[in-house]
């Protein structure tokens, strides 16, 4: 509820919409709780044209085959949501990132293990909003109207309501 995952979408918006013409293919997967590499390969092989009938009746090994044949000459952007526990790309089909290409990888997690068992290359922590932000947050989204023109209490339990919610935007 910090805003992991609308940091993520902002970022890959701004790739598509800026960046297209820089990185060939962007890529975005939202990884759940019970990591499937199937899953993944599925929504990487939808982004890069190889999903069909055919396709999905392959083995995990086959499609990672076919999904790195196509990675490796081009450049792109994978941005993974939701990690809770490190994935293996290279069974995945994904090109690891090396210096001669701009292939880029970028991950959000509620870990720092798992930013180190995925070998991350920089890591920034999103942090709470601080009281004053939350409480502007807040403000907007209920809206002036319901805070001040309601009954006298509102206000008050609204305070109340927004100290309880630590500063995570998602709460709000």
């Amino acid at each position: 509820g910090i805003g992991k995952t609308t940091l993520l979408k902002q970022i890959y918006n701004k790739l598509l919409l800026n960046f297209q013409n820089k990185f060939g293919v962007v890529i975005w997967v939202s990884v759940s709780k019970d990591l499937r590499l199937e899953k993944i390969q599925e929504l990487i092989g939808i982004k890069i044209g190889l999903f069909d009938k055919a396709w999905r009746k392959k083995s995990v090994k086959d499609k990672a085959s076919d999904i790195f044949k196509i990675l490796k000459d081009k450049k792109f952007v994978l941005l993974m949501d939701g990690l809770w526990e490190r994935v293996d790309l290279t069974k995945v089909g994904v090109p690891l990132p090396d210096s001669k290409k701009l292939w880029k990888i970028v991950f959000t997690t509620r870990s720092l293990e798992i930013c180190s068992l995925m070998e991350a290359d920089r890591q920034f922590k999103v942090k709470c909003l601080a009281a004053k932000e939350a409480w502007k947050l807040f403000q907007t989204m209920i809206g002036d109207k319901t805070l001040h023109d309601g009954h006298v209490e509102v206000l008050g339990l609204a305070i109340d309501i927004s100290e309880e919610c630590y500063g995570l935007p998602l709460a709000l």
